[in-house]
């Protein structure tokens, strides 16, 4: 039975820690020994404490200084015997690495989650890729071939989608007449709030006889400045911001429609999760949401910081209630076909299998 690390740099709240979490609940089990290893063991959102505690994960925080943690990991590969390290993100992939000069026999895999990187980030995984890594999990395709076409090898590049987890069918009873948009993510630059925030400043005033709220969800740095905008654009009644809030699932249930402006992502895990909960999605044309989103089908793809295509998707689903329930219907569908968590599963395996673990079988 194969012994494999999942390595990551915290347990906080994140689509990477998410992603951590997920697989290995999924591949623990009979096939495999799974540790799940955080090199800030003292940053742990309580919900994934108690994720990694029901599904039996066997984890570990490593403490102490840099050296210290570098040690640690060392030893653990050793003495536990791991073949395997997959890690998440750049200080994760360099350590895996470097673990894999000081043990020929590991197999190291990193993983890369975003199509765009600052120069240096995108110069040392780069190095780490090429160099030191045995393989790296692009959860998407955009991203694979921006950075085959600028020096990552692309032959040891292997694209897998996220997951995620998906239940029976079921939308939240609506009582009234609104109709609600709805975004969520962190409040960061990236996810371009001032496109989102214009865009819906000109529905509402397209259909002044409708009762249209936005609610923004999540959490971040720029949440000062979107409550600014929306104020200053005569928004306060209509924008609802809530910081954090747990039961994200039913409010995704009681919305009507998903919007993401983002200029940079990778695979989106909060559309994916729009979709589970049969909303339609009006999302940029960033990362791999064509993946997610078929154009006319369960939503709209438009061009990032384009208002006036963005309100004209919208419009036409806020004026079309069978359209706007049809694409929901059609969004989870997608999901169910093409992202659950047995598909997740389904391709590590076969990951795992190419790197000569002759006890590994594919379902």
């Amino acid at each position: 039975m194969p012994s494999i690390i999942i390595f990551c740099k915290t347990l906080l709240k994140g689509g990477a820690e998410k992603q951590a979490l997920t697989l290995a609940k999924l591949l623990t089990g009979e096939r495999f020994r799974i540790i799940l290893i955080s090199w800030c063991g003292d940053k742990i959102d309580p919900v994934n404490r108690v994720f990694v505690e029901e599904n039996s994960i066997e984890f570990i925080g490593l403490t102490g200084n840099p050296i210290r943690k570098c040690i640690n990991f060392l030893k653990i590969i050793k003495n536990e015997k791991i073949s395997l390290v997959l890690s998440y993100l750049t200080l994760a992939n360099f350590l895996t690495g470097v673990a894999g000069l000081f043990n020929r026999q590991l197999v190291t895999i990193g993983g890369i989650r975003t199509e765009q990187f600052p120069f240096y980030k995108f110069v040392f995984e780069k190095f780490v890729h090429n160099y030191l890594n045995d393989a790296t999990v692009f959860n998407n395709y955009s991203a694979k071939i921006k950075f085959g076409k600028k020096g990552f090898n692309e032959r040891k590049i292997h694209v897998i989608h996220n997951s995620i987890y998906i239940p029976p069918q079921q939308r939240a009873s609506k009582s009234g007449d609104e109709i609600r948009i709805i975004s969520v993510c962190r409040f960061v630059k990236s996810k371009d709030f001032n496109t989102a925030l214009y865009s819906f400043k000109e529905l509402a005033e397209k259909n002044m006889s409708k009762e249209l709220k936005y609610y923004i969800v999540g959490y971040g740095p720029m949440e000062k400045k979107i409550r600014s905008l929306a104020d200053s654009l005569g928004l306060d009644k209509k924008v609802v911001i809530l910081i954090n809030p747990s039961g994200i699932t039913d409010i995704l249930r009681s919305c009507d429609i998903y919007l993401s402006t983002s200029l940079i992502e990778g695979l989106s895990n909060s559309i994916m999760e729009a979709m589970v909960a049969g909303l339609p999605v009006v999302a940029t044309d960033v990362g791999d949401s064509r993946y997610l989103v078929n154009d006319g089908y369960n939503g709209f793809i438009v061009r990032c910081g384009d208002i006036k295509m963005i309100v004209e998707k919208l419009d036409w689903l806020v004026n079309n209630e069978t359209v706007r329930i049809d694409s929901g219907a059609n969004s989870y569908s997608i999901i169910r076909k093409e992202f659950s968590e047995y598909k997740l599963l389904e391709n590590y395996i076969k990951l795992i299998s190419e790197f000569n673990f002759p006890e590994v079988k594919e379902n």
